[in-house]
C-alpha cells in the first residue's frame, strides 16, 4: 500500500492511498483517504499552481456549503471541500472533501445505462432531478457562490434522483470572513451564457443560462437545445456559435436543420416551455429575465404531478396536455424506446397506427373504433303471406256473420 502523508491547516496528519485512485481530471486525481471511507481527497497535479491557492481553498472551508446536508442522511447536496492539505513546506497540494457515490448527470442520455444508475428511470424521475438541480443552484446563489462551470459532468445523480455538486473548488465566492473576491475561471462552453462567450466575468446569470440547458436535456432526453447544424449560409457548427446566435431548437427551431429522430418542443408542458423563453429569449440580452432555480423547481415539481402512466409500459410517462403516449408514439414511429419496460413485463403493444408521423408530430393516433355490427334481416316466404290474408278474411267474415 503506497500512502502520501499531508496534514490539515489545523495540524492533522491525513493518509492518502495514492495507489488507489478513484478518479481523475485536470486538475488531479481523487484517492482515498486511510482512516475514513467517508470522505476522499483531491490532489493537485500541478504543484506551483496549488501552492497559489492557498488562502482561496482556506476561504471556501468557511463557506456556509461546508455545514450542509442533503434532501436524506445519506445524501449530500455539495462535495465541498472540508479542510485544505498542505505538505511539510506548508504549500497546498489538495483538499479533503465528502466521498460521494453516484454518476455524472451526462450519463442519463442513455437510455440503457439510465437503466442501470436510477431506481425508477421514468421521464417523471428526470422532472424531478431537473427540479432538485434548479434548488441546488437556488441554494447555492443565496450562499452567495457562482458556479461557474455548469455541465452536467459536474453534477452527481445517486440511484434515487438526488443532486450533487462536484468540482466545488473552481466556483466563484467571496471570503466572508476577508470580504476578498475569489473569481471563477472556468467554464464549459456548451452551457456557457453568450456574454460569458463574448468575454465578460462569471456571474449568477451566467449559471442560469447554463442550468436552463442541462433542464432541456434532460428533458428532451439528450438533446442540447444549442447542437446541430444552422440553415444559415455559412451554416454555424458548433454549439458555442449556436449560443451567440441564438440558434436554438426550443424557441427557434427553423434556425437549425430538424433531425428526424429528435424530440421537439411539443413534448413540454406549456409552463416549462415559457420558463425556456424565459431563458433563451427575453434572458438572452437581458441576463436578468432568466429565471432563477426556484421557479425551475417550483414548475417543474408542478408539471411532474401532472404526468399520466402509460397502459402499455410501466416506465412511460407523458404530460396530461398530450392525447396520447408521445413514447410510444416514438417505438411506432421506428425511434426504439426510450424507457424500456422492467424485465419480465408483458402487456399488450400499443395501437398500430394507419400512418407514421411526421417529425412534428409527438402522438399516436387512438385505436380505430369498432364499427357496431349490422343488424340481421329474415327473408319473409310468399306462403306466409297467403296464410296471413286468410286469417283476416276468415275473423272479417265472422264479425260480418
Amino acid at each position: 500500500m503506497t500512502t502520501l502523508s499531508l496534514h490539515t491547516t489545523s495540524g492533522r496528519k491525513v493518509q492518502i492511498l495514492v495507489d488507489q485512485e478513484i478518479g481523475s481530471g485536470a486538475e488531479g486525481a481523487i484517492y482515498p483517504v486511510a482512516d475514513s471511507p467517508h470522505v476522499c481527497a483531491k490532489i493537485y497535479t500541478d504543484f506551483d499552481r496549488a501552492a497559489a491557492l492557498g488562502e482561496r481553498m482556506d476561504a471556501l472551508t468557511r463557506m456556509p456549503p461546508v455545514t450542509w446536508g442533503g434532501d436524506c442522511p445519506e445524501h449530500l447536496h455539495t462535495a465541498w471541500p472540508r479542510a485544505s492539505l498542505r505538505d511539510g513546506h506548508g504549500d497546498l497540494r489538495g483538499v479533503v472533501m465528502p466521498r460521494i457515490e453516484g454518476t455524472p448527470l451526462l450519463r442519463l442520455r442513455d437510455p440503457l445505462r439510465r437503466v442501470e444508475i436510477l431506481d425508477e428511470p421514468t421521464w417523471r424521475t428526470t422532472f424531478a432531478i431537473a427540479a432538485r438541480a434548479g434548488r441546488l443552484f437556488d441554494m447555492l446563489h443565496s450562499a452567495g457562490v457562482v458556479v461557474g462551470d455548469v455541465s452536467p459532468s459536474n453534477v452527481l445523480v445517486d440511484r434515487h434522483g438526488h443532486v450533487t455538486l462536484l468540482d466545488c473548488d473552481g466556483v466563484q465566492f467571496t471570503d466572508p470572513l476577508t470580504g476578498t473576491l475569489y473569481r471563477g475561471e472556468k467554464f464549459t462552453p456548451e452551457y456557457a451564457a453568450p456574454e460569458v462567450l463574448r468575454g465578460t466575468g462569471l456571474t449568477r446569470e451566467h449559471d442560469l443560462f447554463g442550468l436552463g440547458v442541462m433542464v432541456c436535456e434532460l428533458l428532451m432526453e439528450g438533446e442540447h437545445p444549442f447542437g446541430g447544424v444552422s440553415t444559415e449560409r455559412p451554416p454555424s457548427l458548433s454549439v458555442e456559435e449556436n449560443i451567440k446566435r441564438q440558434n436554438n431548437r426550443v424557441t427557434r427551431a427553423e434556425r437549425l436543420v430538424a433531425s428526424p429522430d429528435a424530440l421537439t418542443a411539443e413534448i413540454l408542458p406549456a409552463r416549462i416551455h415559457d420558463l425556456i423563453r424565459g431563458c433563451f429569449e427575453d434572458g438572452f440580452l437581458d441576463p436578468a429575465r432568466r429565471p432563477g432555480g426556484q421557479a425551475w423547481a417550483h414548475e417543474l415539481d408542478q408539471a411532474g404531478y401532472e404526468l399520466m402512466g402509460c397502459r402499455y409500459n410501466p416506465r412511460h410517462a407523458y404530460h396530461r396536455s398530450a392525447p396520447s403516449c408521445i413514447w410510444c408514439a416514438r417505438i411506432l414511429a421506428g425511434y426504439g424506446d426510450q424507457f424500456p419496460p422492467p424485465p419480465g413485463w408483458v402487456t399488450a403493444p400499443p395501437p398500430v397506427m394507419a400512418s407514421v408521423p411526421s417529425e412534428a408530430a409527438a402522438y399516436p393516433a387512438p385505436p380505430a373504433p369498432v364499427s357496431p355490427s349490422p343488424a340481421r334481416s329474415f327473408a319473409v316466404p310468399t306462403w306466409a303471406y297467403a296464410l296471413i290474408a286468410l286469417v283476416v278474411v276468415l275473423i272479417c267474415a265472422a264479425v260480418l256473420s
